[in-house]
């Protein structure tokens, strides 16, 4: 058995035990170890779990079971890939990687999907905070290993979200429900130190951003806006780490490609390897894998801008955001999305195409062209930037489901099967929560422990309602 961290160790991450709304669903406290060994050695009673999938929700799974004790074999097709720009990154590197309170910022006007599905906007909002929480106290430590978020990537800078209407007052409209909502976690979560700050009014948006154009040219003006501390992650350092990590405590890694239904060959597949439970993290695989005609891409592409003071650009330390939204004509006004990342890369998105599976576009599709006005046009300083050379452009498909986020116990199949996919473009948002839930119900299917204890075992319907509620389907 693994040694019992004390209390003043700096490696650990504690998410704490709460009871989840609205059903009541009890998430134990969970521990990890940002250490090379679990924090729970591999028993005899250790039951080996199958993740399918190596993106950060698989990624993420693997780690919290290793540190619970379990055996863990990770399955996939595809890997992160940090030596050269050559080839081309998977969809959990690709990604932007900016924490976004749900709903995210490409909004229901944009191919977004607010409707209850799979899961409602409360189980979207408690797997972000989850998140926040882990991002959070990562950032906190500081040992021989670990700086302060470095090793993983992450840096925590502020947000700036701007807005044709007045959101900040209390009103009645979504982004005002949302804003109300993330002022509730700010103050119940006081570590979290979000330090929120809104702006109602054109004039006070000019005074404290100079840099951004609200003159009122090119659409309209925006009358208000709001700031909070949030978490950015370089994925392309966070992948190789949680490679790293996961690898060194224990986990084995095998490379292979899966035509068909899991239904049809996941339980030979868990004799063969001597397994009890399969977690699904297979993205957009997940259409064809789970059978579920509602998996579908979205198609995004950012600019990789260079973001070293360099020429007459000015470095950039903040976050920008412009949700989708209507102006006073009705028009639907695309997204735009400024990140800074830790390697002094400004990513600049974001593109939108729902259903699309290609992988040709450039940086000089016509779409990519309008992004890129897009966000010259709200920050004209952007115009005198240039891209990094030696990887300037990058493209992925986001794996979206019409019915929100899957993490369920299938009830349908005879051996334990998880499904963790459809995090859409909040992967890194959602990933840590939507994680934690699946290796709870992982726990809830076997009724057994690492260390020897058993509790009752679940059936899949059983847990799916105590976490969601009974579907109305």
């Amino acid at each position: 058995m693994g040694s019992v961290p004390t209390s003043n160790e700096t490696s650990f991450i504690r998410l704490k035990e709460f009871i989840a709304a609205p059903y009541g669903f009890k998430y134990p406290e969970l521990e990890l170890s940002t250490d090379d060994a679990p924090n729970r050695s591999v028993t005899s009673h250790s039951k080996h779990i199958l993740i399918l999938g190596a993106g950060v929700s698989g990624l993420m799974v693997a780690w919290m079971l290793l540190d619970k004790g379990y055996r863990v074999t990770i399955i996939a097709d595809d890997w992160a890939w940090n030596r050269d720009f050559e080839k081309s990154r998977m969809t959990s590197q690709i990604a932007g990687a900016l924490w976004e309170f749900p709903p995210g910022g490409f909004g229901v006007a944009e191919g977004g999907h607010a409707n209850d599905g799979w899961t409602k906007m409360i189980h979207q909002r408690q797997w972000a905070v989850d998140s926040f929480d882990f991002y959070n106290q990562y950032d906190k430590i500081d040992t021989d290993f670990e700086k302060h978020g470095r090793s993983l990537g992450l840096q925590m800078t502020k947000l700036h979200q701007f807005y044709f209407d007045n959101v900040v007052s209390g009103g009645e409209d979504e982004e005002s429900k949302k804003l109300e909502a993330l002022k509730k976690v700010s103050d119940e979560r006081s570590e979290f130190e979000m330090g929120i700050k809104t702006y109602d009014s054109a004039e006070k948006i000019t005074a404290q951003f100079p840099n951004v154009n609200n003159k009122g040219e090119i659409r309209q003006k925006f009358t208000s806006a709001y700031s909070h501390r949030t978490p950015i992650i370089n994925t392309d350092k966070a992948m190789a780490y949680l490679m790293a990590l996961v690898t060194a405590k224990g986990a084995q890694l095998e490379t292979q490609k899966f035509v068909g239904s899991i239904k049809t060959f996941g339980e030979s597949l868990l004799k063969d390897h001597g397994a009890d439970v399969i977690v699904n993290a297979t993205g957009i695989a997940a259409k064809e894998l789970a059978e579920d005609d509602d998996v579908f891409p979205m198609r995004g592409a950012v600019k990789r801008i260079d973001n070293t003071r360099n020429g007459q650009f000015r470095h950039l330390n903040d976050a920008y955001l412009v949700p989708a939204q209507k102006d006073s004509l009705g028009h639907v006004i695309k997204s735009i999305v400024i990140i800074p990342r830790s390697d002094d890369v400004l990513y600049i998105g974001s593109l939108m195409q729902s259903g699309n599976y290609g992988n040709d576009l450039t940086p000089d599709s016509p779409e990519v062209q309008v992004m890129w006005n897009r966000a010259g046009e709200f920050m004209p300083k952007l115009l005198a930037a240039g891209v990094v050379p030696s990887y300037p452009f990058a493209q992925g498909l986001r794996p979206c489901t019409k019915k929100n986020a899957k993490v369920r116990a299938d009830e349908e199949t005879k051996f334990h099967l998880v499904h963790n996919y459809g995090h859409g473009g909040a992967g890194w948002t959602l990933g840590v929560g939507t994680a934690r839930t699946a290796v709870a119900i992982v726990e809830a299917l076997l009724g057994a422990l690492p260390d020897g204890r058993t509790t009752k075992a679940l059936g899949a319907k059983e847990i799916n309602e105590k976490i969601y509620g009974k579907r109305s389907e």
